[in-house]
């Protein structure tokens, strides 16, 4: 296993903004709060709510960070019972039932589902500025912690990476909690383990590792937590921080995760037998290990006939080649190889290319650069403006390049071929892969025509090869070559014949499916 080296903490709480750390609570409700008071007077959104609980005649304090909570939930749920509870309501304090005051609250007037108990300053602090509530009462060395984490959030959306035709409709949503019930709508299985966990030392993001507990590795599912445990940084913004710091080859251009923002996708990722991971304030989640070949498959090709779902899947391999070669190709040929050029087709490239100055590997380069620069700057603009600007933009330089004889337009319509093409790939992470990738081929064809490009080719196929995800093989089935799972590279065969899961992900339970009866029953 990788292990990644931990970085020196601060030099002590005062150094991170936080209170000194104490083993327990004071009993006194005054005494915490005079601990908390510098922490209150740095933060303005720190809400502190003093009050008397009626029915135990003490005081308390509520402690919420302002727009994290739910306030109908807090004045309904919470506050008022407290305030108007009469005596009788409270079955603390009473050595029949030794019962604490504390208990009593907890047990009969607090009408939050998730309650649990606190019992440092530290950890008070902690779960505040993770979003719970924070009840402290006098005489008391544990305070309750309640979830009713609320507040202004968006709905939910369509998928923004992978969208569907004939899918669910539902994208996942930056809270944790609502993606982990879009997951459990739709996979009402007892054994899908959910374990929580915090990372970050500041962010303090909840994450959460899923797996299904009979039929993911149990070896797969520890070395997942065992990389993620490893992981010493400041704060975790998106999910990605994770699949970059857990990664095994961090150099490669390939993506090593399955990044989606489908919780039909995670689901069919789970019942295959791998681990998700997702992290709070995220709409992504990725899952290990991954395969070179799903990162080519899409949702919609299993909600449609094998036949449409089997073409499909082939034009996406091909144009992943063509993303990747075909700006070269285009340079090997009318700089190596014209011969292997129609004549007809070649005096019409020489016609078009007769007043233009610079050498077809300059020429590819420079309009290389120009597309991706115009992508970068329509994933930049507005959502109104990007479509209008792309392809007034798109226009105007291909026509102007054309005007002052800097390319061809046989140029221009191999690079907007490459560009179509490339957006044909339903991972975007694979789609990046293939921007970086095509500059590197453009070269190695102008240095040594086709056959440059053949040993690009080479040396990507050997270098797949050798890379792994979460210590599986990448480029499985092909390499190892697993036979039964290739019904689902290439080409999807019929549902009914995918009766086991695929052997290239490792797993427990073997059958996923007993095929119905053909012909009907």
């Amino acid at each position: 296993m990788r292990v990644i080296p931990r970085k020196p903490r601060g030099a002590g709480a005062e150094a991170q903004g936080r209170p000194e750390e104490h083993p327990v609570l004071e009993p006194r409700l005054k005494d915490n709060l005079e601990r908390l008071s510098g922490l209150m007077e740095r933060n303005n959104d720190l809400i502190s709510r003093r009050f008397l609980v009626r029915a135990a005649g003490k005081e308390a304090c509520l402690l919420h960070l302002d727009g994290l909570v739910d306030s109908l939930a807090l004045d309904q749920d919470i506050l008022k019972p407290l305030q108007s509870a009469p005596r009788e309501q409270l079955p603390g304090d009473d050595e029949a039932t030794g019962m604490s005051p504390l208990d009593g609250v907890e047990a009969s007037l607090v009408g939050v589902t998730q309650v649990r108990r606190v019992a440092s300053l530290q950890e008070v602090v902690d779960e505040v500025f993770a979003g719970f509530t924070l009840l402290l009462m006098d005489g008391e060395r544990e305070a309750l912690r309640m979830d009713i984490r609320g507040g202004e959030i968006r709905s939910l959306t369509e998928p923004v990476l992978e969208q569907s035709i004939t899918g669910p409709q539902e994208g996942m949503h930056e809270k944790l909690v609502i993606n982990l019930a879009l997951v459990r709508r739709k996979l009402r299985d007892p054994r899908l383990v959910v374990q929580k966990s915090r990372i970050g030392r500041r962010s303090r993001n909840d994450m959460a590792v899923l797996y299904i507990d009979d039929i993911a590795d149990p070896a797969i599912v520890e070395e997942v937590k065992a990389r993620i445990a490893t992981i010493d940084i400041d704060g975790v913004l998106s999910v990605n921080y994770i699949a970059q710091l857990i990664d095994d080859n961090p150099w490669t251009v390939f993506p090593l995760e399955r990044t989606t923002d489908r919780a039909d996708v995670l689901v069919a990722e789970l019942l295959e037998g791998r681990v998700v991971v997702m992290v709070d304030e995220s709409a992504f989640a990725i899952a290990y290990p991954a395969l070179f070949v799903e990162m080519l498959q899409a949702g919609e090709d299993y909600y449609q006939k094998a036949s449409a779902g089997a073409l499909w899947r082939a034009m996406r391999f091909l144009a992943f080649f063509l993303a990747v070669s075909l700006p070269a190709v285009y340079v090997a040929l009318l700089g190596f190889h014209i011969e292997l050029v129609p004549y007809k087709l070649l005096n019409t490239l020489a016609q078009l290319r007769e007043e233009v100055p610079l050498p077809v590997v300059f020429e590819a380069i420079v309009m290389e650069l120009i597309i991706q620069l115009v992508i970068e700057a329509g994933l930049r603009l507005p959502a109104l403006l990007a479509p209008t600007v792309g392809v007034v933009t798109g226009i105007i330089l291909g026509q102007a390049a054309i005007s002052a004889k800097l390319a061809s337009p046989a140029m221009i319509v191999v690079v907007a071929m490459t560009t179509i093409v490339t957006f044909a790939i339903p991972n975007y992470n694979l789609v990046t892969s293939t921007r970086v990738l095509r500059l590197p081929m453009i070269v190695l064809a102008a240095t040594f025509g086709l056959f440059g490009l053949a040993l690009g080719w080479y040396v990507l196929l050997v270098h797949m090869a050798t890379l792994q995800s979460m210590g599986q093989p990448y480029f499985a089935p092909l390499a190892p070559l697993r036979w039964r799972d290739m019904k689902d590279v290439f080409f999807r065969f019929f549902l009914f014949d995918f009766e086991y899961r695929p052997r290239s992900i490792p797993h427990q339970d073997d059958r996923r499916q007993i095929p119905p009866p053909k012909g009907g029953a």
